[in-house]
């Protein structure tokens, strides 16, 4: 990391500059703020007031988080800014988030209900094209070579995710491990074919096939 002095770091725009040691802190080798404390030193005391102030913390996190919030709307000033961050972070961090989404789902399932009734009220032409243009594909892609046992099998996962979702009290859902339509790769709609998991797993993975080397 270059060490660029107070004036150095000023004219660079920088918040953060090297100056001398502090006592306290030897370690850092003078890493300080621009405005001259040592950036350890100033945690410390930023801790201690919080500590010591809980109510006027808690007073100041909320209008912080309002103002952010604020700029961060459609439109505001670090809109471009927020989306670009958040999908590169999603992209570096795709086990973390998806993690996250199950557990989130697993504790606020009601909420999730909400959300998307909302997106299904909000998107009934998407919606309605999606579902005429999945029932084809599963016609299409479901072989006349099928067996009763079969189509007991393939019954039987659907009950199986309604079972889940009850039990567990978020969606589960019936997935086709090869996609019915994937660009790569396409697969029938065959009981050997489906896999019930974590509807938030299932929205993630969309068409795709995600192959398991062992």
């Amino acid at each position: 990391m270059t060490q660029h002095t107070r004036q150095e770091a000023k004219a660079l725009g920088l918040n953060k500059c090297y100056g001398s040691a502090c006592t306290k802190h030897p370690e850092l080798e003078g890493f300080r703020w621009v405005s001259g404390a040592c950036v350890e030193c100033a945690r410390e005391l930023l801790r201690k007031n919080r500590a010591a102030n809980p109510e006027k913390t808690q007073e100041n996190r909320k209008k912080s988080n309002l103002k952010i919030a604020e700029q961060r709307k459609p439109g505001g000033s670090k809109h471009k800014e927020k989306i670009a961050y958040d999908a590169q972070y999603r992209k570096e961090n795709k086990d973390r988030c998806r993690a996250t989404i199950v557990a989130w789902s697993a504790k606020n399932p009601e909420k999730v209900k909400l959300y998307a009734t909302k997106t299904k009220a909000n998107n009934k032409g998407k919606v309605n094209a999606h579902t005429v243009k999945r029932r084809l594909a599963k016609i299409n892609r479901t072989p006349k070579w099928l067996t009763a046992d079969d189509h007991w099998m393939i019954e039987q996962a659907y009950e199986l995710a309604a079972l889940r979702t009850k039990l567990f009290g978020f969606a589960w859902h019936v997935d086709h491990v090869l996609p019915l339509q994937g660009k790569l790769v396409s697969g029938f709609h065959t009981p050997y074919n489906l896999q019930v998991i974590p509807g938030a797993d299932n929205v993630r993975k969309s068409n795709t096939f995600e192959a398991v080397v062992t």
